[in-house]
């Protein structure tokens, strides 16, 4: 069995958190009391921001990570095509 990656595994919890914040919208707005108006309020607030919280942790983690994870992968990647050539600069 594969190992799911950490990635992969938020993505679907934010997913399930973001249904479950429309379900509360739609509950609570069918709900005429004060306390439903006010979880009605901050499942709307929460529907807006978590998402937007999610891209923006997204894009701090690919422009951190990111470019270690391609200058990785390319080093990676010449070393397996010109196994020489790294030695060789090296004694330069």
């Amino acid at each position: 069995m594969k190992k799911m990656p950490l990635r992969r595994i938020l993505a679907i919890a934010g997913l399930i958190l973001i249904a479950g914040l429309y379900a509360a919208t739609i509950i609570c707005a069918l709900i005429d009391s004060p306390f439903a108006r006010s979880c009605l309020m901050a499942s709307l607030f929460c529907t807006i921001v978590v998402p937007a919280v999610i891209y923006g942790f997204l894009m701090i983690t690919r422009q951190t990570l990111g470019d270690s994870q391609k200058k990785m992968a390319e080093e990676e990647e010449t070393q397996v095509k010109n196994p020489g050539q790294q030695k060789d600069r090296a004694q330069d």
